[in-house]
């Protein structure tokens, strides 16, 4: 039997950290040699950042159908599906908000901005999905930024394909899915952050789920008079949300959904959002409030390690894994703090 090991990969695309692992054997590192030419195609066509993406040129010709790609179709038909899924909460037609707030350029760059008035949020239900022809059209003047539903969309699309070849674990930017489960452990070991400590807050495994965090206390500037913003907008004011939230973590089997659940937890506040994804179909959360306070969903259910295997199996499997789950912690950009991104 071909002995399989679990071979990694790190850059820097989307704007953040990428770290992807898969077990597999010997022919794993030829593999993961060609992640970094297919983020590097998704970012090209889904970043608004670059003027000559398929989205830049489809937010240029708002307010008419445009036949688009596969891969910006499949992006907006998910960001169409979780906007209902929330109510709006998430809408994709946030760009000229988030321009008019100061976030007009990539983050590392961002800071003493000039902020403008407030600019309203269209309705996203005014966004006209043409299946058979991939023809979308947004309303006149709108805009659509993915943000952190594109990064999801590629960790899911990333870790379906890896994952004919072994267990694999994506992780950009913090947005992460997991898919099988490596060695003899139940799944990914990811590590959950306390935004105030920076200690571990809690141990969690991933199979075949993914797992993302967004918060308030992250991609925060100043405009030139002084004033804090952060990148969470409020679709019904256009502003920066105002929020009891520090950060939430919320697992769904869709990566795309647990963004988007993230941002209306975020914008609910902590008590409503928490029994509202208590209601959701098949997901958990966690929230750190700006007291100090941590409430989580009933559905979470954390796994200590050493309360799930005997003391020899944890210590083999914790020096396995040991430098892998430091690589995780270390990342700044992680959202499971490793949990931190868009």
């Amino acid at each position: 039997m071909t002995e399989k090991m679990i071979h990694m990969i790190e850059f820097r695309a989307m704007g953040c950290q990428v770290n992807v692992q898969l077990e597999a054997d010997k022919s794993g590192a030829v593999i993961l040699s060609y992640v970094p030419e297919q983020v590097e195609a998704i970012e090209a066509q889904l970043t608004r950042f670059r003027p000559d993406s398929d989205l830049m040129r489809f937010n240029a010709r708002a307010g008419e159908f445009v036949q688009v790609g596969e891969v910006l179709y499949e992006n907006m038909r998910a960001a169409k599906h979780t906007a209902l899924l929330t109510n709006g909460l998430y809408n994709p037609l946030i760009l000229p908000a988030m321009l008019a707030n100061g976030y007009d350029r990539s983050f590392e760059t961002i800071d003493h901005v000039e902020a403008t008035p407030t600019i309203p949020v269209l309705d996203w239900h005014d966004i006209e999905l043409r299946p058979s022809t991939h023809e979308i059209k947004i309303p006149a003047g709108s805009a659509v930024d993915l943000g952190g539903i594109a990064k999801g969309w590629a960790t899911g699309n990333l870790a379906d394909a890896l994952a004919q070849y072994g267990a694999c674990l994506v992780n950009i930017g913090g947005d992460m899915t997991g898919r099988g489960t490596p060695g003899d452990l139940p799944g990914w070991l990811i590590e959950i952050e306390d935004p105030f400590t920076h200690d571990v807050f809690e141990t969690v495994f991933l199979h075949n789920m993914s797992i993302t965090t967004s918060g308030t206390d992250f991609r925060r500037w100043n405009d030139k008079q002084g004033n804090r913003y952060h990148h969470i907008i409020n679709p019904y004011t256009g502003n920066c949300a105002d929020t009891d939230v520090v950060s939430v973590t919320v697992l769904h089997p869709n990566a795309p959904i647990a963004e988007a659940y993230c941002k209306a937890v975020l914008l609910k506040g902590a008590e409503a959002g928490l029994n509202w994804l208590n209601h959701q179909w098949h997901t958990a959360g966690l929230v750190f409030k700006k007291d100090g306070a941590v409430l989580a969903t009933s559905t979470l259910t954390p796994l200590s390690m050493k309360g799930l295997l005997s003391y020899e199996t944890f210590r083999t499997l914790n020096h396995t894994f040991d430098a892998v789950r430091r690589r995780i912690s270390r990342d700044g950009t992680d959202k499971s703090r490793s949990h931190h991104a868009e």
